[in-house]
């Protein structure tokens, strides 16, 4: 379906502002418990439910998508927005594809899982696939949990970061009945191989959110009839190189609203050095790189239309677990950046919907604290299934107070770092020592670093006890 002019003007007036209606918590399970940090086994026995009440799962994750960006996914907006919760302070403790994926996957915290990048910066000892299948990790995610319960399972799109590098051929990873993924470092719009071993070019229909899309579709509609399914969609978009399928491109030419950050032109005084030194970007380059990542979602939208209509077809739309999330936040020229990786929270908020008929309440918003880290915990008990995580369960009454930031040394020679969020500020601290505070009610924005002001020492001083408490153990390449 291409978007046209009239449909997105229409959709930006009724949709652009959205209100943020504060929600207790929803009924679900009891209290859930916590597993101690470094210690994923102590968690709260999951509920007992009937082979008969297991609900169909089907998890959609974008790559690199801000929390703002739904406006203009109508489908998403039609069917799981207006039908479900939205949680608007969704955010991630590690800002990175790989660490993010992992802690996903398995409901683990980046401390845990010793998944902390990539693969290349670090290389494969801290990060990347690699880490991960050599910690075990592949052993406990959310796939083998699920098909342990009876589900039919299927991981198809972007998995982990060097699986293709690094895997042998023919691999795939346990708890997954279908399994289909590039073979790319890092994904593909064109041009890739799939593990299969077919090729993909560079023609329109090659375009690799839409391939994975027609397999998702032919997963649902293969199920039979009975058994419970576990879709975890992940398709690239909308991730730089910021491509969108041909019939998207240029969709949105002058219909965005203006878009101009208070920190893109942040003065270097009062960043910390590294951010002084690496690219800072134009506006004229933060609006295309916004437009474009923009109508790659378009496809992603068509995509969780079809994925709803194979729900449908087959019976299974009014029995199934949807969540739309991203796996971390993007920036558009805050702080004079493009792209992600830091605790900043453009960042670290990432969009959340979930929509589950008679157990989440539709139209509604939830301004508790969630992380990707519940994600696991959240599904595994919808299904009854058994699986030790450090999340939350999101339909619990246990609400966070505030969650670990931490990453190890990144790109643009990033330093490491260990934080502490709560809902109203962020405490970071650098290695190297630098520090940074920021307070959203009196600065929204994150322009004024509070760290070093004496009426804030207190404030200071408690955020940085709780954050090296939960940054244990210690980081790579992090020193207190």
């Amino acid at each position: 379906m291409r978007v046209t002019r009239r449909h997105v003007q229409a959709r930006r007036a009724a949709l652009v502002i959205v209100p943020v209606v504060a929600f207790g918590s929803l009924a679900l399970g009891g209290t859930p418990g916590v597993a101690a940090p470094g210690n994923p086994g102590r968690s709260v026995r999951p509920p007992v439910v009937r082979a008969d009440e297991r609900p169909n799962i089907v998890v959609i994750l974008t790559d690199d998508q801000r929390r703002d960006t739904l406006t203009y996914m109508p489908a998403v907006q039609r069917l799981l927005v207006d039908q479900g919760t939205r949680y608007t302070q969704a955010m991630v403790p590690t800002s990175l594809c790989c660490p993010s994926r992992a802690t996903i996957l398995t409901g683990l915290y980046a401390h845990s899982t010793k998944v902390f990048g990539n693969g290349d910066v670090g290389g494969p000892r801290y990060g990347g696939w690699r880490r991960f299948h050599r910690a075990g990790m592949e052993q406990r995610t959310m796939g083998v949990a699920l098909q342990r319960q009876g589900y039919r399972t299927a991981l198809i799109g972007k998995y982990l970061n060097f699986f293709g590098r690094d895997s042998k051929p023919g691999y795939v990873p346990p708890g997954w009945d279908t399994f289909s993924t590039t073979m790319s470092s890092h994904g593909s719009y064109y041009g890739y191989r799939l593990n299969d071993g077919t090729q993909h070019g560079s023609a329109p229909e090659d375009y690799s959110t839409d391939v994975f899309a027609g397999k998702a579709n032919d997963f649902i509609r293969s199920t039979p009839t009975g058994q419970p399914l576990f879709l975890f969609y992940s398709p690239f978009g909308p991730h730089a190189p910021y491509k969108p399928a041909p019939r998207h491109d240029g969709s949105l030419d002058g219909l965005l609203p203006p878009h101009k950050p208070k920190t893109l032109h942040q003065k270097l005084s009062t960043m910390p050095k590294w951010m002084r030194a690496r690219r800072h970007f134009t506006r004229a380059e933060v609006n295309l790189t916004r437009q474009k990542q923009q109508e790659a979602l378009l496809s992603i939208d068509e995509a969780v239309e079809s994925i709803h209509a194979s729900l449908q077809a087959t019976g299974r739309d009014r029995d199934t677990l949807y969540v739309f999330m991203s796996d971390n936040g993007y920036f558009w020229g805050e702080h004079r950046i493009i792209g992600k990786d830091a605790p900043y929270k453009d960042s670290t908020y990432i969009p959340m919907v979930v929509r589950w008929d008679g157990h989440v309440p539709a139209g509604r918003t939830d301004d508790r604290i969630v992380l990707n880290v519940d994600l696991a915990r959240t599904v595994a008990e919808a299904a009854g299934a058994s699986m030790r995580t450090e999340g939350l369960n999101m339909f619990g009454t246990k609400e966070r107070k505030g969650f670990v930031l931490e990453a190890m040394k990144g790109y643009n020679n990033r330093p490491a770092y260990c934080g502490w969020r709560t809902k109203n500020r962020m405490f970071v601290r650098w290695d190297g020592g630098e520090r940074e505070l920021f307070d959203y009610r009196l600065d929204p924005n994150e322009r004024r670093n509070l760290a070093e002001k004496p009426t804030w020492g207190k404030v200071r001083r408690a955020m940085r006890a709780k954050a090296h408490k939960a940054c244990t153990p210690t980081l790579p390449t992090f020193n207190w």
